[in-house]
């Protein structure tokens, strides 16, 4: 795979492929990470996957032990709810500036992802739209350090799982289109309203969930 891609290009793929199978849980929370692995996952030399493993080791995605080793840093439900309290805050105040602001192209695209879901339920794609609707929204802010700071956060709640939460699918289409059609409609404090409601429904969800444990 490497061929005559700079290092650096493939350092950023590397680290792309890996977050993506640590968000997918293809590599749970706990389980040792090692060059050699994932460098033979992805057909890659081991250059640009200790580049990546580094990024992901500063990120606090990887944790290195007393023994030298790097793990998937687990992480507690406390956390997950205080990472989800400043998402509820930052993302909110993403909505607010993004009112009117987002291209009607990607308003519609966002749109057809929604009606897919609601066709299709949680097929492969959904995580990758859902991720998509989120970061649209906060680079329409305007705020590029809001927008860094609000992926970084999505990344530490989406290696929180309890499972994709099927029974939610038809609610977290009626709020994505609600936040859209405040966003559409240029309504800044209705689309803060909206994002804070849905990201308050996840919470709560999964609450009720872990409770019925």
């Amino acid at each position: 795979m490497d061929g005559l891609v700079p290092d650096a290009k493939l350092s950023t793929v590397a680290y792309g492929a890996v977050l993506d199978m640590i968000l997918r849980g293809a590599i749970a929370p706990g389980e040792l990470v090692t060059e050699r692995l994932i460098a033979t996952r992805l057909g890659m030399s081991r250059t640009p996957v200790r580049e990546a493993v580094r990024r992901l080791e500063g990120e606090g995605t990887l944790e290195r032990q007393r023994s030298g080793a790097l793990v998937v840093r687990p992480y507690s439900m406390e956390e997950f709810l205080h990472a989800l309290a400043v998402r509820r805050l930052l993302e909110g105040e993403a909505a607010r500036l993004a009112a009117g602001k987002v291209p009607t192209d990607i308003v519609a695209a966002a749109r057809e992802r929604i009606e897919r879901l609601r066709r299709d339920g949680l097929a492969e794609s959904a995580r990758q739209d859902d991720r998509d609707f989120h970061s649209a929204i906060a680079e329409a802010s305007g705020n590029p350090v809001l927008a860094t700071a609000i992926s970084d956060l999505r990344k530490r709640t989406a290696m929180f799982r309890l499972g994709r939460l099927p029974e939610r699918i038809d609610q977290v289409c009626d709020e994505h289109a609600a936040i859209l059609d405040a966003l559409a409609g240029g309504d800044g404090e209705a689309a803060r309203a909206a994002m804070q409601s849905h990201i308050d429904n996840v919470r709560a969800h999964l609450l009720q969930r872990l409770t019925a444990l």
